[in-house]
């Protein structure tokens, strides 16, 4: 079999360009910005909050001190997303000057945090190290949905998650390992021990060389024309970026505020986690209080560092995992059960009374962390409008930190009256909020099919699956440029690559057998069906097609399109050329069906009533039948 002829055919101007896949390394390099950004944010969970403590808080001050953080989130994120959107530079792009300054402003601040010695000068460096954490995140969350096809979201998110991973993982350990370090044991004036020192300048060294790697070595996609039109257009100011956030609320899909229920109490949760986590530990492993200081406290902060360092390295292992349930059995049963884990990992945390052994919940914590900081990502970059990414991921944002501001104004009132000042009741409070959480994602129903996200269904698989490659066959009869017209549907909806393959055969025809394929002859009747079969396409919705003109075996050809990727799909009509009238599926679909290792989608092609089919909008031009139209069936106005 020889492949004569092998085309890409581009969208025609006015369309984008479908994004280009990118290869492991590239991935990698794209991705590592997590690593310094999370790392940042790792010691603000870890390591702000017993620093706080360190220059004169009290525990149930520190809600209120943490407002920086949803403040920020809520209103930083959702200004940076929906400006960064309206961005563009030829030279540095649109997201990558937003996570290149909020990179900065982290570094220079956690190089300065550990020198203050006033509790409101502390309070300061926490609202802008958390403003620049705000600024890189965003946009570099919009960052990958930009870059990469749909086929590659999950991949990309993945990665994402381990770096994020590894980031808290590196800040966290860091935390307990310095400590053991005799030459940093003192203290400095301000009573903040030499540790602590070394580790905000591990920080500030992770968050420079990655991110500034990461954005050197990683270049942002040119939009199309259109959409530079449209940004130069768009109006800039402050007011317009708000009406943007409030136009994007209310087109909000139906499975993001689900997702926000859902929220509420998980963030809840797991800001009183962060704060209170060391104090927890300190009453029932270390017999020690911050009131009271000394060696004992000062362990409990070093190992509260290693529990959160444990619970993200069960994240970087567990995250692979998570994505694959998530595509299987539907992203809110896989969030459910990893919001449950981490509510009986929690409640199990506040009796343990060995240092050792609270290692042990960090295990469902870190699946639970694994799902919360990948899978809802990926639910929302794969249904909201790529040139809305990152309105919507600020927006998403906002579920997050709505109850984290809750909390920092109400839980300081609970932590006295209700929890009797006690940091193991705290974390035991925590545990039963995320077991709500649970219970809330399952009550959430899957959203209609029009809402649902193809890439990671929030029910479970719906209509479609994502294909890396859709391949299908056409003769260039109007019922194989109708098996066409699905496939191409299918392709857009998967963002994947459209090859249409056309086989004919060289050799001179011989007599046919009655109900048999008959094959095309000669390659200029081949590219003269091939023609037939794309030119509507590129006009109408196909983003990227290959063409093949193959000659041999048309159910071989289709095979060897496809290769031995299950990943992949074969569209084919039941009927092809040649076929007797009640032949129900032909020679070639019934060999592709026979022994293909990838999905089969037969079009039904043989009851077509194809003046209807064709002149309804699937094809503007086409052959006229041969025979007189048939009377409308029951179902000719569908």
């Amino acid at each position: 079999m020889a492949t004569t002829t092998v085309e890409s055919v581009s969208p025609e101007s006015g369309q984008d360009e479908r994004r280009p896949l990118m290869d492991s390394r590239a991935l990698l390099m794209m991705n590592l910005g997590f690593f310094g950004v999370q790392f940042s944010f790792g010691l603000t969970q870890s390591a702000v909050n017993p620093l706080f403590l360190l220059i004169g808080a009290n525990p149930d001050q520190l809600p209120i001190l943490n407002l920086a953080g949803p403040v920020t989130g809520l209103i930083i994120q959702p200004l940076i997303g929906a400006i960064s959107d309206r961005t563009w530079h030829p030279r540095w792009g649109r997201r990558r000057p937003f996570i290149t300054a909020g990179a900065l402003l982290c570094a220079v601040i956690l190089f300065l945090f550990p020198f203050v010695g006033v509790l409101w000068l502390g309070v300061i460096c926490f609202w802008l190290l958390d403003i620049g954490n705000n600024t890189s995140m965003e946009p570099y969350r919009a960052f990958i949905s930009d870059r990469l096809p749909k086929s590659q979201l999950a991949r990309g998110f993945l990665t994402q998650s381990m770096f994020t991973g590894a980031g808290a993982v590196l800040a966290n350990v860091s935390l307990f390992l310095l400590q053991k370090v005799n030459a940093l044991d003192k203290t400095a004036g301000n009573g903040v021990p030499y540790w602590m020192f070394v580790c905000f300048m591990i920080g500030t060294i992770c968050i420079l060389v990655s991110v500034l790697t990461a954005m050197a070595r990683t270049r942002e996609l040119t939009p199309s024309d259109e959409e530079l039109e449209e940004i130069r257009t768009a109006p800039r100011g402050a007011a317009d970026a708000v009406r943007e956030i409030a136009s994007a609320v209310r087109a909000m899909p139906v499975a993001m505020h689900k997702i926000g229920v859902v929220f509420a109490f998980q963030w809840y949760a797991m800001f009183v986690y962060w704060q209170f986590l060391a104090v927890s530990l300190g009453e029932t492993a270390f017999n020690a209080n911050p009131e009271q200081g000394g060696s004992g406290w000062d362990a409990a902060i070093a190992w509260s560092g290693l529990e959160n360092g444990a619970y993200n390295f069960v994240t970087m292992i567990s995250a692979l995992f998570l994505v694959i349930a998530a595509q299987r059995i539907g992203a809110k049963r896989v969030h459910a059960i990893s919001l449950a884990l981490a509510a009986g990992s929690l409640i199990w945390l506040a009796h343990i009374g060995n240092q050792y052994v609270a290692l042990l919940p960090m295990i469902g914590m870190g699946i639970f962390w694994a799902s919360a900081v990948g899978v809802p990502y990926l639910m929302v970059a794969s249904m909201v409008p790529a040139k809305r990414t990152g309105v919507y991921m600020g927006i998403l944002n906002m579920m997050i930190v709505v109850p984290m501001l809750v909390q920092t104004v109400t839980f300081g009132w609970i932590f006295n009256h209700w929890l009797d000042g006690k940091g193991s009741n705290a974390i035991l409070l925590a545990g039963v909020l995320l077991g709500i959480g649970a219970i809330a994602m399952l009550w959430v129903n899957p959203p209609a099919e029009a809402d649902e996200s193809p890439i990671m269904p929030l029910g479970g698989k719906r209509s479609i699956t994502v294909y890396d490659r859709v391949v299908v066959g056409s003769d260039g009869t109007p019922t194989s440029l109708y098996a066409v017209d699905r496939a191409a549907e299918v392709a857009q909806a998967a963002q994947a690559r459209l090859v249409v393959v056309t086989a004919y055969s060289s050799s001179a025809p011989s007599s046919s057998v009655a109900g048999a394929h008959r094959d095309i002859h000669g390659v200029d009747a081949a590219r003269e069906a091939l023609g037939k079969s794309v030119t509507a396409l590129t006009r109408e919705r196909a983003r990227f097609i290959d063409q093949r003109l193959v000659d041999g075996d048309a159910a071989q050809a289709l095979l060897d399109a496809v290769g031995n990727d299950p990943a992949n799909l074969i569209v084919v009509g039941n009927r092809g050329l040649g076929a007797d009238e009640g032949q129900m599926l032909g020679s070639v679909p019934a060999a592709v069906v026979r022994r293909a290792i990838c999905d089969v989608l037969v079009v039904q092609t043989s009851a077509l009533d194809e003046d209807r089919v064709f002149t309804a909008g699937a094809r503007p031009a086409r052959p006229e039948p041969d025979t007189a139209e048939p009377p409308p069936g029951p179902d000719a106005d569908r």
